[in-house]
């Protein structure tokens, strides 16, 4: 074993391949060279943290409305001997198993149902290209590097992560980005507290018309029910 070791060493020598500790001195030479690194490194960490923090808010909502909303309306659950006014696109015991993409796009159909379903009749929604935004700019943060020598922060130009920068390529410039994407994750989250005002609405609807009590009287009931049961 030793031997075969000495011999991957000669190997090493003679074809000049860089080996462990040759390859961490290079990277110390390296990083020198580069200004106000550590600066620069604490921006980009602050950075892709806040993108994390703003994705969970805004998927945690995705959850929410894809569990209780976008589903069949006024449907009987024979087995449980349910009522339910609205239900969710898909159940909530399967969500955790979605993508985030997959997520994005189960809401983009949950969006593009509520409008044919009120007759409304845009070209596009601009909460659609504002979720094709938000994702991309996500991914950017979540998969590519940082181009460390440029003047200013911003994403590696190689053309490995060309495709991340298709919809828009200011991006590169991290500062630009991050800003975007808090823009982004507000708008969005505005959006959808409005689409659920009024599923809130059609479900106080349904409520009077068809059982003669506002919504919030006919859980209040049930939960009455379900405590002298127990």
């Amino acid at each position: 074993m030793t031997e075969d070791l000495k011999e991957f060493d000669k190997l090493i020598r003679e074809k000049r391949i860089s080996d462990v500790d040759k390859m961490l001195e290079e990277s110390k030479e390296l990083t020198k060279n580069i200004p106000n690194l550590k600066e620069r490194h604490e921006k980009v960490v602050n950075a892709r943290g806040n993108v994390i923090e703003a994705s969970i808010k805004v998927e945690t909502a995705f959850d929410q409305l894809i569990t209780k909303t976008g589903g069949k309306d006024l449907v009987i659950n024979t087995d449980k001997k349910e009522f339910h006014h609205i239900t969710g696109a898909i159940k909530e015991d399967k969500i955790k198993k979605l993508s985030f993409d997959n997520k994005i796009q189960k809401l983009k159909e949950i969006v593009e149902k509520s409008l044919k379903d009120f007759n409304i009749s845009i070209e596009k929604p601009s909460l659609l290209d504002d979720l094709d935004r938000f994702r991309a700019i996500r991914n950017i943060f979540a998969h590519v590097p940082v181009s460390w020598f440029a003047k200013d922060l911003e994403f590696d130009d190689n053309p490995h992560y060309k495709h991340f920068f298709k919809i828009d390529e200011s991006w590169r410039n991290i500062s630009f980005a991050i800003k975007e994407f808090m823009t982004l994750q507000k708008e969005i989250l505005d959006l959808i507290t409005a689409y659920t005002k009024s599923v809130v609405l059609k479900r106080e609807l349904f409520s009077n018309i068809l059982l003669g009590k506002p919504y919030k009287e006919i859980l209040e009931e049930a939960r009455n029910k379900e405590k002298e049961k127990s």
